[in-house]
């Protein structure tokens, strides 16, 4: 838009020009004025047309140029003034700055009528040469100044665009990371204190069912819902703040056998153990995920198939962790994948492993993982 507006006061400026040297020619010359007044009337008019015809008719555009070209070229021969050296700079402006690439026939056409106007005025080359290579020399410069600009603008506009969608990426990952880490903590709230919770309604109906006839039976019992009260607060504490991320640090037999001490003081309950010792030189997130599926699976076969047989098997074969968690508990028909069901099989997904669920026609249930690790 500033350029249209320089290009508008220019041409403005150098109408007057002409209009003034024409009006200064001789009184006599009188059939000059007119003629000459018309063809600036023409050429400013082909110059307002031309833009029209600029992308739609180029054959057009490029008659209207060389027209322009030649009534500049007659009004610089008969009116050599500041107003026809301008209408001359503007026309070899429009070749310059206007196409990406410069048309040569079109610059041609200029520097012809340019050179043509003034030899056959007296001039010399040495009067021709230098000053529209000048001028030439200062519309470049300014074209590629125009140029430079417009790969800026362009970098920029592109590097807004980028921004922007960068935001949003970071806006879409950010929501994603609240909402992984609620249903991670919807699923150590979940898991931890489902167990707990179950194993502490196992031993207080323990413990009313023998509070008539073992009374220190019943004080043992007791304690025991005590301390698993306690762990259920540390749990609930250590999910809430995130610090549930991994293993407590001691071996991992022993997490698992603490897992069966909830619910063996209450009687009734028998546990096998098989562990690989491969296991426990395994990444903590490995060993997480056995630990928090042995666990679930366990408080499922107590809570909801009242199993009195859970035997737990985890061997690490070349490349794959394999674990085998069965209970002799009721059977199911129909596999109802419940919140700590889905939970095993995403976290066994999420170490490019898998969970696989199956029950037995009158009793039993396995879950069985496999996990893929590295080959020692």
């Amino acid at each position: 838009m500033k350029i249209a507006h320089t290009k508008l006061l220019i041409r403005g400026f150098a109408l007057l020009s002409i209009f003034h040297a024409i009006l200064q020619l001789p009184p006599g010359r009188g059939e000059l004025k007119v003629f000459l007044s018309v063809l600036v009337m023409m050429l400013t008019a082909n110059d307002c047309l031309r833009p029209l015809y600029m992308k739609r008719r180029p054959a057009v555009y490029q008659g209207s140029f060389l027209l322009s070209n030649v009534i500049a070229g007659v009004l610089l021969y008969n009116v050599y003034s500041v107003g026809t050296q301008a209408v001359m700079v503007l026309l070899l402006a429009e070749v310059l700055i206007t196409d990406q690439q410069i048309p040569a026939v079109l610059l041609t056409v200029n520097a012809a009528a340019f050179a043509a106007a003034l030899y056959a005025g007296g001039a010399g080359v040495s009067d021709i040469v230098p000053p529209y290579f000048i001028m030439f020399a200062v519309i470049y410069l300014y074209r590629k100044n125009l140029q430079e600009k417009s790969k800026v603008e362009l970098l920029n506009r592109e590097l807004k665009t980028a921004n922007d969608t960068l935001k949003e990426y970071s806006d879409r990952i950010e929501e994603l990371a609240v909402t992984k880490e609620r249903t991670r903590i919807a699923q150590e709230l979940h898991d931890s204190l489902g167990h707990y919770l179950a194993a502490l309604k196992m031993n207080l109906e323990f413990a009313g069912k023998t509070a008539g006839h073992q009374p220190d039976k019943v004080k043992q019992i007791i304690h025991k819902a005590h301390d698993l009260t306690k762990e259920s607060i540390l749990k609930l504490r250590q999910a809430v703040t995130l610090l549930q991320s991994s293993l407590s640090g001691r071996a991992f037999e022993q997490e698992l056998r603490d897992i069966f001490s909830h619910f063996q003081e209450a009687g009734g309950i028998r546990f096998e153990l098989e562990t690989d010792a491969a296991i426990e030189a395994e990444q903590p997130d490995v060993k997480h995920c056995l630990y928090q599926s042995v666990q679930e699976t366990i408080t499922n076969a107590i809570k909801h198939g009242h199993a009195s047989y859970v035997s737990v098997r985890i061997q690490k074969n070349r490349n794959m962790i394999l674990a085998h968690i069965h209970n002799n508990g009721s059977a199911c028909g129909t596999i109802i994948k419940s919140n700590g069901l889905k939970g095993i099989e995403k976290r066994a997904a999420a170490l490019g492993g898998e969970a696989v669920f199956s029950s037995g026609k009158e009793t039993g249930f396995d879950v069985k993982i496999r996990i893929p690790c590295k080959e020692e």
